[in-house]
């Protein structure tokens, strides 16, 4: 494997390994270690957890250690106000491309599909993989408004945001509301209502603001 795609792939896997709770807030992070668990040399170890500093995901502690960045309030609030920003902007723009009945009933089907199988993750307790489904269905928001660099973009940017959300559906209420919220979105693009579509998704993504509290007492060695 060549040298560039050797770094890739150790950041996207301890990226990916953060992000779902594999390692935990305030897990410790051997470079050592992690080169012999992924067959590389320290280098690209090393390379990757500079990347991740920078991502907010993980501290370096020159000459002490590293570790798995704990859950700071205020980074996450930060990146949810910029997923709430630009989402409600693509979704006008994708409300807007639905003008025709037929391309509203197609787009709904879609969305019905991936609501399908999310029910299915959410009988099954599977929360990993009904936050990513979760995350599937927004996305057809930015594909179908031509903004899939918008949507890799705050994807790259939002971490931090995507931990609280591991979090927040390690109780059954709240897939379950997100899953009500979700049809109702759905239901108000079919309507072809661009207002009623936004204020649905202003409540459904501002819902996690009034979580962060109660997920740090839950879960308090989690958080700085």
């Amino acid at each position: 494997m060549p040298k560039s795609e050797t770094k890739i792939s150790v950041y996207d896997n301890l990226r990916t390994d953060i992000l779902n709770l594999t390692l935990k807030p305030g897990e410790e992070l051997d470079i050592n270690a992690l080169a012999e668990k992924m067959g590389v040399s320290r280098s690209p170890v090393r390379d990757a957890l500079l990347r991740l500093s920078s991502d907010r995901l993980v501290d370096i502690f020159p000459q002490k250690g590293t570790r798995v960045s704990l859950l700071n309030k205020d980074i996450i609030r930060q990146e949810r106000f910029m997923r709430i920003n630009l989402e409600l902007g693509v979704l006008r723009e994708c409300v807007k491309t639905l003008s025709e009945q037929s391309k509203r009933e197609i787009f709904a089907t879609r969305l019905k599909g991936i609501l399908i199988a999310q029910h299915a993750a959410l009988l099954d307790g599977d929360n990993k993989n009904f936050l990513r489904l979760d995350d599937k269905l927004h996305h057809q928001f930015y594909s179908q408004a031509d903004c899939e660099w918008v949507w890799e973009t705050q994807l790259s940017h939002t971490g931090n945001d995507h931990r609280i959300r591991i979090l927040s559906y390690n109780t059954k209420s709240l897939p379950e509301k997100a899953e009500t919220e979700h049809n109702l979105l759905l239901e108000a693009i079919l309507e072809n209502d661009i207002e009623k579509a936004v204020n649905l998704d202003t409540e459904h993504l501002s819902r996690l603001y009034k979580e962060i509290d109660n997920l740090e007492k839950d879960f308090p060695n989690y958080f700085e």
